[in-house]
Parts: C-alpha cells; structure tokens; sequence
C-alpha cells in the first residue's frame, strides 16, 4: 500500500463513525436488500440485469465497499457478495449492520489496488460505486487486479461522478471553473488533523487503463443527474426540480454519471 493510500485509509477509520451517523438518519441501508435500486445509480443496475442477469448464486465482489449499500443491494438479489474496503472501520459498521439484517456477506480489508487474500478468478461479477477512484492514486493497480479475482467471462461494472463534472466549483450559475479538466491530483486535504489525498481523473485516464488490464468495454453510459446529485449526499430523492435544467443550472447540461460494464475474455 503506498503513502497516499495509506493516509486515506487513517482518513476512513477516523471519519467512519460521522458517516454512520449520517447514514443511520436516512435509515436506506434497512430497505435496500429490498429495494436495490435505490443502491445504484446511472445505469449501473440495468447493466447488472443485462449482462448478468439472475444473481442468485452468483458470486460478486465489491471493490472500495464504503457505505456497503451496494453489497446490501446485491446480497439482498440472492449474491453470495465479498465487500472489500481499505476502512476496518466502514466494514466493522457495514458488518453490524448486515447482521442485523440478516444478510450474509463476506467482509474483507484489502487495498483495492491489490486486492490482497481475494482469490484469482472467483467471481461472475466486480462493482464499485460513487466516490471509489477519487481514493485511488492509480486506476490501473486496481483494474489489473479486478481482471485477476474475476472468473473469464466475469464482468466488471462500475458507476461514478462523470470526469466532466470535476472542474467546476459547487454553484448553480454562473458557471465557473475552479480548475483545469488535466489537472487530476492529488490534492490534499486534512479534516480533524487527518490528511487525505484525491484524485479528479479524466475519461481517459480511466478507460485507457481499463483497456490495458484486457478487460472489454461492453457498454458505457453517460446520464443526467437526478434533482439529489445538487442537493445533498442523500439517496433519496432531491425537491429542487429547477436545478435540473441547464438553463438554471448549466452543469446539468454536462452527464453526471459515467457507466461501465467490461468483461474479462473467456
């Protein structure tokens, strides 16, 4: 695990009681097994339907598992699902949690760069969800080892904030940017005396890596926001319809969501 990562992964275990307060208010993670739609968004559990299909039975791994409301979501559509993150302390919380609900998962902390104790070809299907890379110094570490743990034929499928929405500084109008789109990071931030380190990547900083690992592009997706994406961090539904137009808001003119489903050859 290199300096950057491991300084994230202080960050997490220092920051995971804030996030599980903040989550036990909207109270998702206890109807999710059952509504796992509210789990995803862009067209990522569309994708899952298509090129997976029936996930009883199947085993999938969730790579930077966070708030684990993807694991619940899939474990609850009968997966028999792996949750990896770099947090202990996320995962203890989401091991809480999936107890309580009585969902069997498998939590395990690795680095998702090299998915340490995972086995090589294990699984029909990898995820990872909103605000993985921004932790991840090179996406490339990670999609090797996705294409390693996933069984031939397996299928990666992740969503995340579009590269084209990182420039512009958190307003409405008038549109502003805050930094160059080729300017990735890492940027450094401390909270609480606890530093951590981003990352912006561009498009191209994520597919061509992907390209390289052998896994095969199957489908990609750029979608508009829902009203939430300019609200809060809720999963739940924004009320703020204007925000939604580009003319009140311009970044709604831009995609918010990048999908992709890959496929290791079989």
């Amino acid at each position: 695990m290199n300096e950057m990562h491991e300084a994230n992964q202080r960050y997490w275990d220092r920051i995971a009681q804030d996030w599980r307060e903040m989550r036990d208010r909207d109270q998702l993670w206890q109807v999710i097994p059952q509504q796992p739609v509210l789990a995803f968004d862009g067209e990522t559990l569309a994708m899952i339907r298509q090129f997976i299909g029936d996930l009883r039975g199947k085993r999938v791994c969730v790579v930077g598992s966070g708030d684990n409301y993807v694991a619940f979501a899939l474990a609850g559509m009968g997966a028999r699902v792996t949750s990896t993150d770099i947090s202990a302390q996320q995962l203890e919380f989401a091991r809480q949690r999936a107890a309580s609900l009585g969902l069997e998962i498998t939590f395990h902390q690795t680095d998702a760069a090299s998915l340490e104790g995972l086995a090589h070809g294990a699984y029909d299907l990898a995820c990872s969800s909103n605000g993985f890379f921004v932790w991840i110094s090179e996406p490339g570490l990670v999609f090797q080892q996705i294409y390693r743990v996933l069984k031939p034929g397996g299928f990666y499928i992740f969503y995340d904030i579009h590269p084209f929405q990182r420039p512009w500084k958190d307003q409405a109008a008038p549109l502003e940017m805050e930094k160059p789109y080729s300017e990735t990071g890492p940027f450094e931030h401390e909270e609480a005396g606890q530093v951590s380190f981003e990352f912006n990547w561009r498009l191209s900083d994520l597919l061509n890596p992907l390209f390289d690992s052998g896994l095969v592009i199957r489908k990609l997706a750029e979608n508009p926001a829902k009203a939430r994406f300019w609200q809060d961090y809720s999963y739940e539904p924004g009320g703020e319809e204007r925000l939604l137009d580009w003319r009140d808001n311009p970044r709604a003119g831009l995609p918010a969501w990048l999908t992709v489903a890959a496929q290791k050859p079989g």
